[in-house]
């Protein structure tokens, strides 16, 4: 389980609204647990590869 700041890092360091961003739009999975929210390495994996086949264009 990533937290933002793991998950933020996974994704080149990207910011902290971005993250949540990407979760509140739905185009990164999510798990919620009370009031945190995590994304699991295989939804960033996902995630990741979905842009790939976009060609990369990010969010």
């Amino acid at each position: 389980m990533n937290d933002w700041q793991a998950t933020a890092a996974r994704l080149g360091d990207i910011s902290r609204s971005t993250v949540f961003g990407l979760w509140a739009a739905g185009e990164l999975g999510s798990v919620k647990i009370g009031k945190l929210r995590f994304s699991t390495d295989r939804q960033i994996d996902d995630y990741i590869q979905r842009l790939e086949q976009q060609g990369g264009d990010a969010a």
